[in-house]
């Protein structure tokens, strides 16, 4: 695995993934950080796969974010997720050999996280989306992954719902469509395989999930090999 070093400028262009954008001042979030924060890339000699989170806001120490879902960072407290992928979901070759791009659905972060918001995360971001959901796309196109996973169901509700399903339908909930089967879809002129993921958070107590989470790797390890 190599990740890449590059310019944060052309990281960005490579990949569609904005510069800067003020899109969302009218909805009164107060968004920031999007210029400091820049989408993970990595070389790999297997499968391109696309990560997609939520948004960049974290409750501690917000300026800790500087890459995409921090896996920049390998140890420590900041790493958590990127151990997370490597130990439970992909297994460390796997991971280390993939080509993986990550990025949010929505770039900039907010003041408190979308799940401390009154209306609720899904209510909160779907506005957002709307606004910034055209980066997404270009990143798609450009990135042209085989597997696309979301991290989250408010992240896998508001996306799955950009998509066109081939041949089988979903119900938009994460209880349903997490079920160890991954969709083929299409976005725009795009075709990949797709499939809702387990959030760190979620994983951690979701004993229900159990022959699903059990499934889902099986699949994902056969498409990656």
């Amino acid at each position: 695995m190599e990740t890449i070093k590059i310019d944060s400028k052309e990281l960005r262009e490579r990949f569609g993934y904005p510069l800067k954008c003020d899109d969302c001042l009218g909805l009164n979030n107060n968004p920031r950080n999007i210029e400091k924060i820049d989408p993970y890339y990595q070389k790999g000699n297997k499968i391109k796969l696309l990560l997609i989170g939520q948004d960049p806001t974290i409750f501690d120490d917000p300026e800790r974010v500087n890459t995409v879902l921090m896996l920049n960072e390998v140890k420590g407290r900041n790493g958590q997720l990127r151990k997370w992928l490597e130990k439970e979901i992909f297994g460390e070759e796997n991971f280390k050999n993939i080509e993986l791009y990550a990025t949010n659905l929505v770039k900039c972060q907010f003041e408190n996280p979308p799940t401390t918001s009154q209306e609720g995360a899904l209510k909160f971001l779907r506005p957002r989306f709307e606004k910034c959901k055209k980066y997404l796309f270009k990143e798609i196109e450009k990135f042209n992954p085989s597997i696309v996973l979301t991290l989250g169901e408010s992240a896998h509700i508001l996306f799955s719902k950009e998509l066109e399903f081939f041949d089988k339908n979903i119900s938009y909930t994460m209880k349903d469509d997490f079920n160890g089967d991954f969709y083929r879809v299409k976005l725009n002129s795009t075709i990949f395989d797709y499939s809702p993921c387990l959030h760190i958070k979620t994983f951690r107590v979701a004993e229900t999930y159990g022959k699903q989470v059990f499934d889902f790797k099986t699949k994902l390890i056969e498409k990656i090999k």
